[in-house]
């Protein structure tokens, strides 16, 4: 044994051995960034490391056959006792070996090094967020695609009860991101990444997804589809089937079916569907509220195109809604009367209730009929139910805040606040709502959300102006500051940037300044109560809404509560409405940082 041992290391075999694999593995290493870099199937980097498994007793035997002498390469058994070997061979190897070895500690403290800069998450092993697809197609027309495609599937695997899932605002702000995925997930508070992309060519449709481990940056599943645009509901389906399998997901066959279920099998209506969700995106986002009734005629369509398209009446009832009530940020003075608003409301809610894909859907259809008879403990009830039936859900808990906070109960706003962030920490408009509600609750908490919220990549305005009042409300002035030209830069929203300049010269002594910015405001402006209040002029804000308080608006009315410097017992018939339902709200107290005049000091 000895004697074979001698003749293995005289031909060299132990060094190609050595050197094989050395080589072997720095190939490997660079094929697998390659295919990462390059969306490659699976299969190629298992054929190469198949190939190059076999190749090695293939190099161990020419090792073992052949010998390098100064004449050339000969067989070994051929070779006469009398010609020397060429004693550059084991150098060569010994050459070869200490270089790629050198590399490959280059590469690898390279690797812990990036590593060791990378945020440590301590997300659930249950958690992903859903990046932005990439539109590959020719044109480069198809965003609207792919964006829609990546929320439809981000809305999929958000319905499977034990996973988090990362909110669209959040996941979407990393558009075009350059940070690598361990750093994306960590700020995002998760333990996977899902990313892909669309082209789309005629009636061709290419769609690539890739879910990926944040931290080891492995890829758990991949996979390309291709196919027509009448796949395109199908493949959906499939890649949030996959993704939900592959986290190994807790399913019944109940939760599947309503995960999986698009709420439409035409192609047209979907499609539809997903340019009414980035027009509402884009307009909400830019508080370009002319453009809402052009976001409202893009889900008519999709409804006109399927009848029982319950996620599209949906949003229009949502849509709808937000024109019912003038202190919301969607609301649009322009349009038609406040009648017809409120009969396309209880059509697109009824539509909705009757073709629910869910229990939670029809509960929630439910709970927002109760707002238009100011039924609030009804709507608390209804509230409650949706966070039993999907308590990782965030709307839920949104609503049971709102509720809360406008019913008075602040301890109990705030906990169903913290619920619902700590779910989705949303720097969109979903969060901005949620940070609103909870300011008066529990400042502190507030603040901290702000501070998360204009941390995060390209805050929206929407979380601009809401954090500007925040700010305020706890004094810091000089900070607020900031924000009024970096939303008046961002936003289409004139009348809000005059709200925020109004917030601001009253928080810094400049009555004279704030009353200019308001003789500006139209005199029809659904913001005009807010600017009288902003101002300290308490007496005209009151009797402003005086006309309201009778049964067919009182709704309109109650949407004020929002405001806890609105005072429900200058109304009788509203005031009578919530002491029925034994609603004690806490008298009003005024804006901290209103005008100061010599008549509210």
């Amino acid at each position: 044994m000895r004697k074979f041992i001698e003749e293995l290391r005289y031909r060299n075999v132990f060094r190609v051995a050595a050197a094989y694999l050395v080589i072997g593995w720095l190939i490997a290493q660079v094929a697998d960034l390659a295919t990462d870099a390059f969306n490659a199937p699976d299969w190629i980097m298992q054929l190469l490391i198949t190939a190059l498994l076999l190749g090695l007793p293939v190099a161990l035997f020419l090792a073992w056959a052949f010998e390098l002498t100064p004449e050339g390469i000969v067989r070994a058994d051929e070779l006469p006792e009398t010609v020397a070997k060429d004693p550059r061979a084991g150098r060569l190897l010994d050459i070869i070996i200490i270089s790629t070895l050198t590399v490959a500690v280059l590469l690898l403290g390279y690797d812990k090094l990036q590593r060791s800069a990378v945020p440590v998450s301590n997300a659930d092993e249950k958690s992903i967020a859903v990046l932005p697809f990439d539109d590959y197609s020719p044109g480069g027309d198809q965003a609207w695609f792919a964006d829609g495609l990546a929320e439809e599937i981000l809305n999929s695997l958000a319905r499977t009860t034990d996973l988090q899932v990362a909110s669209r605002t959040s996941s979407f702000a990393f558009r075009d991101a350059t940070h690598d995925i361990p750093t994306i997930a960590a700020s995002l508070g998760v333990a996977h990444i899902l990313e892909g992309s669309v082209r789309r060519a005629g009636d061709r449709l290419r769609v690539t997804a890739q879910l990926i481990r944040a931290d080891d940056d492995k890829h758990l599943w991949s996979r390309t589809f291709d196919g027509t645009n009448e796949d395109s509901i199908s493949i959906q389906e499939e890649v949030a089937f996959q993704i939900a399998n592959a986290l190994k997901t807790a399913m019944n066959p109940e939760e599947l079916a309503r995960m999986l279920s698009g709420g439409t099998r035409s192609v047209e209506a979907w499609e539809t569907y997903l340019k009414g969700l980035a027009l509402d995106y884009e307009v909400a986002s830019q508080m370009d509220m002319a453009r809402m009734f052009d976001v409202i005629a893009v889900f008519d369509k999709a409804v006109e195109l399927d009848p029982r398209f319950a996620d599209a009446h949906l949003m229009l009832a949502d849509l709808w809604e937000g024109q019912l009530n003038p202190t919301g940020t969607a609301y649009s003075p322009d349009g038609p009367p406040y009648a017809e608003r409120k009969r396309r409301y209880d059509m697109a809610l009824e539509a909705a209730s009757k073709y629910a894909r869910s229990e939670y859907t029809r509960v929630e259809a439910e709970m927002r009929a109760a707002f238009f008879d100011v039924r609030i403990v009804d709507q608390i009830v209804l509230a409650k139910r949706m966070t039993e039936i999907e308590p990782t859900r965030r709307s839920g808990w949104e609503w049971l805040q709102y509720l809360y906070m406008i019913s008075g109960n602040s301890e109990g706003a705030r906990e169903a606040g913290l619920t619902a962030w700590d779910l989705e920490p949303d720097v969109g408009e979903s969060g901005s709502v949620i940070i609103t509600n909870i300011t008066d609750a529990s400042l502190d908490d507030a603040l901290r959300m702000v501070d998360e919220s204009l941390n995060a990549p390209n805050p929206p305005p929407i979380v601009l102006y809401q954090s500007h009042r925040v700010l305020l409300e706890a004094g810091q002035i000089e900070r607020a500051a900031t924000l009024v030209n970096a939303y008046a830069e961002q936003s289409l929203d004139e009348e809000g940037t005059i709200i925020m300049r109004v917030r601001q010269a009253c928080a810094e002594g400049q009555v004279d300044q704030a009353e200019a910015l308001f003789a500006n405001v139209n005199e029809k402006s659904n913001s005009r109560w807010l600017f009288l209040k902003l101002l300290g002029r308490d007496d005209e804000a009151r009797e402003l809404l005086r006309p309201l308080d009778k049964p067919e608006t009182l709704s309109m009315l109650a949407g004020y509560l929002t405001y806890l410097y609105f005072e429900p017992r200058d109304y009788p018939l509203l005031w009578k409405t919530l002491s029925d339902q034994g609603i004690d709200r806490p008298l009003a107290q005024p804006l901290s940082y209103r005008c100061k005049r010599k008549d509210n000091i």
